[in-house]
């Protein structure tokens, strides 16, 4: 599968553990239009993508330049595509990801300048590919995700990754 095929199966992977677009005709769209997030998360300044390791020219926002109704997207890749990093913000609270049925090994962290934050992983990611950081920005709730391109042995965790990106990115955050 190719680095757009990836990104792609990822992102919808996290609207999907979040119930985009559930619920009844015209309730969903109601719900996901109060729920837009105000953070724009392809606002992350360009030295701060650099010290995480992914390229600023590879940006792609959205799903293939789609917008996902309550949601925006943003990611980036590493120039040797071993791994990618991509932020999700929505305006829906952290509690309904956090207690989200998919979400498997939710994991209180310290991250300085924060209240809450967690990382998790989802019941989907059987190749050990992924985790999320979860938290708070502004009126946002943010994942922040790093993809490893070939995932990890299943003793071995991506989340040390994600935490360091995560602390790499949290000074640029609204509070």
């Amino acid at each position: 599968m190719g680095r757009r095929g990836g990104a792609i199966v990822a992102a919808a992977s996290v609207l999907a553990l979040v119930g985009c677009g559930s619920g009844g005709e015209g309730q969903a769209e109601t719900k996901a239009q109060s729920e837009e997030p105000v953070f724009d998360p392809c606002s992350v300044p360009e030295d701060v993508l650099l010290a995480i390791g992914v390229d600023p020219a590879t940006e792609e926002r959205d799903i293939m330049g789609v917008k996902q109704p309550g949601w925006s997207l943003c990611s980036w890749r590493e120039t040797d595509r071993a791994f990618y990093f991509t932020i999700f913000a929505t305006g829906r609270p952290l509690d309904a990801i956090r207690t989200n049925e998919r979400a498997i090994d939710v994991t209180s962290i310290d991250l300085p300048g924060r209240g809450e934050a967690f990382t998790f992983r989802e019941t989907s990611d059987t190749l050990n590919k992924h985790c999320d950081v979860l938290l708070t920005a502004g009126p946002d709730t943010l994942m922040l995700r790093t993809s490893l391109a070939k995932g990890l042995p299943p003793a071995e965790s991506p989340c040390p990754q994600a935490i360091e990106n995560a602390k790499l990115l949290e000074p640029s955050l609204p509070r």
